[in-house]
């Protein structure tokens, strides 16, 4: 009597089920990794934004006209007071500090800086 050489029920049982729980870390591994980089992607596209409207709100004021580069209505740009001149200053001056705020509508958050602008009269 000849021996036949195979596997059986037994061992196929047990390598289908380790390929399928590797299968399966796999594919929620991926499925995580996309997950995660169309959230990068909208975080960035986020900061983008405010970055634009910052940029924006440093060269718009209201002595020079500025082109509008932001599309929506999300941002509202705020110019705030002059900063005080210097105490000791050897010519009067062109240009002057000023506080701004960029205003997130949508989430409340709000920006705040100094930018300069060029003031009509020399002081």
């Amino acid at each position: 009597m000849t021996r036949q050489r195979g596997f059986t029920l037994l061992e196929v049982m047990v390598a289908l089920t380790i390929t399928g729980m590797v299968l399966g870390s796999l594919f929620t591994l991926a499925a995580g990794s996309k997950r995660l980089a169309f959230l990068s992607g909208e975080s960035l596209g986020v900061a983008a934004g405010k970055r634009a409207a910052v940029n924006f709100a440093l060269l718009e004021n209201d002595y020079r006209d500025v082109e509008a580069i932001l599309e929506s209505s999300r941002f509202d740009i705020r110019a705030g007071e002059e900063l005080e001149p210097p105490l000791r200053k050897t010519q009067a001056l062109t240009f002057s500090l000023q506080t701004y705020e960029v205003v997130d509508e949508e989430t409340d958050e709000t920006i705040t800086g100094i930018r300069w602008i060029e003031l009509e009269v020399p002081q």
